[in-house]
């Protein structure tokens, strides 16, 4: 495969410093203990589908764990908590707030 294709399924999106104001999303904070990111990636969109708005993923490999920064609707939060919660027994939540960055 030559590397003018083999990322093209990759995208960037840009980030604003702040949601708008009559946003209702909401960052969930999710921690699972493993480090392949590609595997991670798969499990969220298998298990929320469109419910998951976006998300930022960072590495944490002295702790070996994954922390994502889950973005989904107020009005689909406990549904997706639910969705994790059976799916992924072992995944630590956080607390819900604001997303510090906005994905547009």
């Amino acid at each position: 495969m030559s590397p003018s294709t083999a990322f093209s399924g990759l995208h960037r999106v840009a980030f604003a410093p702040q949601p708008p104001a009559d946003s209702d999303i909401v960052a969930l904070p999710l921690r699972m203990f493993h480090t392949d990111v590609l595997e991670a990636r798969r499990s969220l969109h298998r298990i929320l589908g469109t419910r998951l708005q976006g998300y930022a993923i960072d590495v944490d490999a002295g702790r070996h764990c994954i922390c994502v920064s889950l973005h989904v609707r107020r009005g689909e939060l406990a549904n997706c908590l639910r969705l994790l919660t059976v799916s992924m027994p072992r995944a630590e939540f956080g607390r819900i707030a604001q997303p510090a960055h906005w994905m547009h």
